[in-house]
Formats: C-alpha cells, sequence, structure tokens
C-alpha cells in the first residue's frame, strides 16, 4: 500500500532577512502562500495590491541598501488586483535597474493567452495558474531563490 503522507520537502537555508513578497488581494490566498512558506523555513511579508507592493520594494534593502531592512529574494505576483494591478506593480518595479534580475513569478486565476502574453511583456521571469500547489511553490523557490549550502547562487555582484 503506498504511503499517502506528503513527503517533507527541504527547507531553504537563507538568511532571516532575506524574504518572499507575496503580493495578492485575497487574504485567503496570501494566508495559504505564507503557511507553505513558513513550512519551507521562508520569511515572508505580505502585500494587498501592486501600490503596496512597489512601496515595499522602494524600502528594502535591494534599493536602499538600509542594513535593517529586508531583502527581497522572489516576489510572487497575483495580476488582479484593485489600486494597482500587478501588471503595471510589475511594470513600476522593472524601472528600477536594481530589480532587473529579481524574480517575480505572476499567479493567476487567468488562463488567457493574452494575460500571460501581456505579463511577461512588463516583465514577470515566470507565469503559473493559481491554484498554486505546495510542490509547484517549493520548487518555484527552489529555482529561484539563492542557495547558500550548495553554492549555486546565481546573483550576479555589482
Amino acid at each position: 500500500k503506498m504511503n499517502s503522507k506528503k513527503q517533507p520537502l527541504a527547507p531553504f537555508d537563507l538568511p532571516p532577512d532575506t524574504v518572499v513578497l507575496v503580493v495578492d488581494d485575497n487574504a485567503m490566498n496570501r494566508s495559504i502562500l505564507k503557511r507553505m512558506l513558513t513550512q519551507f523555513k521562508l520569511a515572508h511579508v505580505e502585500a494587498a495590491n501592486g501600490q503596496e507592493a512597489v512601496d515595499i520594494m522602494l524600502s528594502s534593502r535591494n534599493y536602499t541598501s538600509n542594513a535593517a531592512a529586508p531583502e527581497v529574494a522572489l516576489v510572487l505576483m497575483d495580476l488582479s488586483m484593485p489600486v494597482m494591478d500587478g501588471y503595471q506593480a510589475t511594470s513600476t518595479i522593472r524601472r528600477y535597474p536594481v530589480f532587473a534580475n529579481l524574480p517575480i513569478v505572476a499567479l493567476t486565476a487567468a488562463t488567457i493567452e493574452e494575460g500571460k502574453q501581456h505579463a511577461l511583456e512588463v516583465g514577470v521571469t515566470e507565469y503559473r495558474t493559481k491554484p498554486i500547489k505546495r510542490d509547484m511553490l517549493h520548487s518555484l523557490c527552489q529555482q529561484y531563490l539563492p542557495n547558500p549550502s550548495s553554492g549555486n547562487d546565481t546573483r550576479e555582484i555589482v
């Protein structure tokens, strides 16, 4: 008989001030993503719309060099939100050269091809359709987060 218990996924070993930014106007979606990130031992910050996401990025260590601010290593960006949507937020974040290589993964309920094309045009790194499963989120994190223990940090040193 197959063991139906979920295999534990390897936790990440990032500095405690390195975070994943979760951007979604739906509190339940943010909560689900945060719970999974916590299981992976990843710190996170959250934004309820694109404007909050831009504000967080512009106060992050990535941008300010402020040692007390968190370093955002990955953005999980919902595309359909009030105030400022994920397309506009991504486009705004990409205007700053320091964010050129920041992985921004679009998470959306929409499966329309134009939406995907538009998202890639404004600068999302990858486009994924909700619901986001735990294994998929883990592999996205593995793909985009620096992994100090294995030395495969692909970020460029400027």
